[in-house]
């Protein structure tokens, strides 16, 4: 049995020729069925709902078999993909059976009733009702059909229950809650599923899709996994950050040759914000609370869609100590796995590295100054650190203003063609600066600073200023749009072995040096049982000195008369 709203409106020359062009485009449908699934709220545009339109469209008509979207919550993703493309789908092919999935069950369920909203409304009934009709008997909030046998199921990823389902356009919509991040059981559960189960759904290989959308959680999510070749086929990805990033620009290649590319990588021609994806709606203020928020590594993963491998790529985020200052006793207090360690202040001295800028554009790399403590033990410690964009005599201001604060007895420079005017003019003015020429690539230099903080050596100051916008940087690279801490990090970690502590030498000294790869727990223990074994040598021999006093001389008398000529007489 079938059911049908009829309309008793007669649609004017105007709407229907609107009525029309919406069928044949579907951003025009999304935008005029906007109000039925969101009454009261304004249809707010932008850039990247036109994007998600255009590849949602291809897929329809074919052009794209498997699509990937990744974007930030909240940005539309749910009422483009999982409600507005299915009814105008069904208005080119009433037949598609559409199989949708959610990490949980109420979501994929709310989406079919919006859904199923649209297509029983009015505003669809006096435009499309002639298409087709909904059937009375398969009808329900979870499934609904019509009378081309086209249907739409709601299942929730990981279900056993999916296993009897199937469909031509199968649809997952978040298939990790944000939780999963923290647990590798039930994030790899899902995998499982998506390959052995979810994949295996398709009505008809050659000719089935596959879309799914969602925000980044964890390197290793049904994301990363498409993204990495792990379920086959040519996947189109549209990569939709919160914030541009210039390194990373998103382009899609569809099958047919076309290609489409991120407006905000021209910004000017494109007429678009350079930098936020739906600046009407996340305008700066939002997106920096966000930032608040989630902290770096989390915004890079559910704004960005950039998540951190689990610990960090080269450097480990496990790896990474704290230490703070107490300014009564003058020390600097390290937090080591065997607890605190006091380090006095005089007994460090400061080194400076630095990363000149060569652009002032808002993408393009920064100025980074850092200072590092060094400790006796060649531990060193974050301090300080200038991450921005300055112009040339600011960066030179910069360095003098630093010198003057923190007096250190090194200042590092990369050195290059541009750097050499800012190194000649410093050294003139008597700061200590040493060129410094890298012999690798970034990331082979980088291995030596990510050695440096495993062997436990390095530490940031807890109450840094901008400590999460280091460490985002830092445990992201080389993924990161940027490197310029990272470069900073690995020249430290480069030059803080060759580099002796200002002041006398002692050349007489006889002792072994102890070695300063090892983190300063371990020195101290070193350091503590040598002192030991000194003082109980030391002791031994004193008590072996007064042993023989209380027994008085010890004369071997066949040696004495051996040693005297003429024996007993003498």
């Amino acid at each position: 049995m079938v059911v049908a709203v009829r309309s008793h409106h007669e649609l004017s020359p105007l709407e229907k020729f609107d009525a029309e062009e919406a069928r044949l485009d579907f951003k025009l449908f999304a935008q005029a069925a906007w109000p039925i699934i969101e009454p009261g709220k304004k249809f707010i545009t932008g850039w990247h709902l036109d994007a998600i339109a255009e590849h949602l469209q291809a897929v329809i008509e074919g052009d794209i078999k498997r699509l990937l979207v990744n974007m930030p919550p909240r940005h539309g993703k749910s009422s483009f993909i999982s409600t507005l493309i299915h009814p105008w789908s069904w208005l080119h092919n009433p037949s598609l059976r559409w199989l949708c999935a959610s990490y949980a069950l109420n979501l994929a369920t709310r989406d079919n009733l919006k859904c199923r909203r649209i297509i029983k409304s009015k505003w669809w009934q006096d435009r499309y009702g002639d298409r087709f009709v909904l059937t009375k008997d398969q009808d329900a909030k979870m499934k609904f059909e019509n009378n081309f046998s086209g249907y739409r199921q709601a299942v929730s990823v990981g279900a056993a229950g999916t296993t009897g389902e199937g469909g031509d356009i199968l649809v997952i919509d978040d298939p990790h809650p944000i939780e999963q991040k923290r647990s590798d059981i039930k994030r790899e559960t899902v995998l499982d599923w998506f390959l052995n189960t979810w994949m295996s759904r398709l009505n008809d290989e050659a000719t089935g899709a596959m879309i799914v959308v969602g925000q980044r959680v964890h390197s290793q999510d049904v994301s990363g996994l498409i993204i990495e070749g792990g379920a086959g086929g040519e996947w189109v990805h549209l990569n939709l950050p919160a914030e541009y990033e210039e390194g990373n620009p998103c382009r899609t290649y569809w099958p047919s040759g076309k290609v489409w590319e991120d407006p905000r990588v021209d910004p000017v021609k494109n007429t678009v914000d350079p930098v936020y994806l739906w600046k009407k709606r996340f305008p700066p203020e939002v997106i920096e609370q966000k930032k608040r928020i989630h902290g770096p590594l989390g915004f890079a993963a559910i704004y960005q869609q950039s998540p951190v491998p689990a610990g960090g790529t080269i450097y480990k985020e496990a790896d990474r100590r704290f230490f703070t200052i107490d300014t009564i006793t003058q020390s600097y207090l390290l937090e080591t796995p065997r607890g605190r360690v006091t380090v006095p202040i005089a007994d460090c001295w400061n080194l400076g590295v630095i990363d000149l800028a060569t652009s002032l554009r808002t993408q393009a790399d920064f100025f980074c100054f850092e200072t590092w403590a060094v400790t006796p033990y060649k531990d060193a410690l974050l301090l300080h650190c200038i991450h921005d964009h300055l112009e040339f005599p600011d960066q030179q201001s910069t360095l003098s203003t630093e010198f003057q604060r923190f007096h250190h007895a090194v200042i590092a420079i990369e050195k290059g063609g541009y750097q050499l005017a800012m190194i000649q003019d410093q050294v003139r003015k008597g700061l200590p600066i040493k060129p410094f020429t890298p012999q690798a690539d970034k990331v082979v230099r980088s291995t030596t600073g990510s050695i440096f903080y495993s062997n436990g050596k390095a530490y940031h100051l807890k109450d840094l200023l901008n400590i999460a916008e280091i460490e985002k940087e830092l445990f992201t690279f080389p993924k990161a749009p940027h490197d310029d801490i990272a470069d900073c990090h690995a020249m430290m970690a480069l030059v803080v072995p060759m580099v002796l502590r200002p002041g006398v030498i002692d050349l007489d000294n006889e002792e072994v040096a102890l070695d300063t790869t090892l983190s300063i727990e371990h020195l101290k223990h070193a350091e503590a049982v040598t002192a030991k074994q000194q003082l109980q040598a030391e002791e031994e021999a004193q008590a072996q000195e007064q042993e023989l006093f209380k027994r008085g001389p010890q004369v071997d008398v066949f040696t004495w008369a051996a040693s005297h000529e003429g024996g007993w007489n003498d």
